[in-house]
């Protein structure tokens, strides 16, 4: 009886099935093995796709982000005045034997408009300033003297930068005595001046006075004697100045000059300080004849 009942329950086990999951077809081996992932050519397409379109947005952002002065219509736009001035990259001083020729001409540009300038009328005086360091402010001053000279114009240059004077460096002569010491008494108009290679051109640095001194030293009725007597000497008299913002004396030299231009470097500083640098010349009474766009 018990071998009876062992036999009927491995029977009945027999026909149970051991597993749910049923052969249908048989898999086949391909010749070439080829992996479902990862899937190369998809792979690319997408990263492509995805990395032009990221790469987009993020110019967009970047660009929304950056608020400098970029072109002539930002100068136009945000600052209000009128572009005198665009001058191109990698420029070097006119004077230099590896400047090329038709750089001259950025300047003569400049020149031209400048002295068609109805702001300007027959004044003789134009200061060069800026918003802050490293405009290039120095560089345009001298190329723009230079350029007057070659035409024949008698030019006086003169830097009034006391605190970073640049333009010596530039003609590579000494700044002991210049336009400081002839303010204060030291020495005469002419013990001062520097004549250069180019006999029209004549070049009055800053000059070495006590540092305590300095501050207010332009705002005088020796520094306004001064800019007269280099009036009725000369035919352009160009004077590079200290940044209008955090410095005093620019705008005290903006009063008494016959024209302003402000140069901008594209792409250094926000168009706010732009802004700021020149509501300042325009609040202190300069006669603002336009923007130089640099680099």
């Amino acid at each position: 009886d018990t071998l009876k009942q062992r036999l009927v329950f491995e029977s009945v086990a027999t026909k149970i099935p051991t597993t749910s999951v049923r052969i249908i077809e048989e898999a086949k081996v391909p010749e070439t093995p080829v992996p479902v992932s990862p899937n190369f050519a998809l792979n690319i397409t997408l990263s492509v796709v995805a990395g032009l379109f990221f790469g987009v947005v993020l110019a967009f952002f970047v660009e929304y982000l950056d608020t400098t002065i970029k072109s002539v219509e930002d100068v136009e736009k945000y600052l209000n005045t009128n572009v005198v001035g665009v001058i191109p990259q990698r420029m070097r001083t006119l004077s230099d034997a590896g400047a090329r020729p038709k750089h001259s001409e950025v300047y003569r540009v400049l020149r031209m408009n400048l002295k068609s300038s109805a702001k300007l009328g027959g004044g003789k005086i134009v200061m060069f300033t800026s918003a802050s360091a490293g405009e290039g402010k120095s560089l345009t001053s001298f190329n723009l003297a230079y350029v007057c000279a070659e035409v024949g114009e008698k030019v006086l240059l003169i830097d009034t930068d006391l605190h970073r004077p640049r333009l010596h460096k530039i003609l590579n002569v000494d700044n002991e005595i210049g336009i400081s010491n002839v303010v204060v008494g030291e020495v005469t108009f002419d013990e001062a001046l520097i004549k250069t290679d180019n006999s029209k051109l004549d070049f009055m640095p800053s000059g070495r006075i006590a540092s305590s001194s300095i501050y207010g030293l332009m705002d005088t009725d020796e520094m306004k004697a001064v800019l007269e007597e280099a009036r009725s000497r000369y035919d352009r008299v160009i004077m590079d100045a200290p940044p209008m913002v955090g410095v005093s004396d620019t705008s005290q030299l903006a009063r008494i000059c016959d024209g302003v231009v402000m140069v901008v470097q594209h792409r250094k500083y926000p168009r706010a300080i732009c802004k700021r640098a020149k509501d300042m010349v325009t609040s202190m009474g300069g006669n603002l004849l336009g923007v130089v766009l640099n680099n």
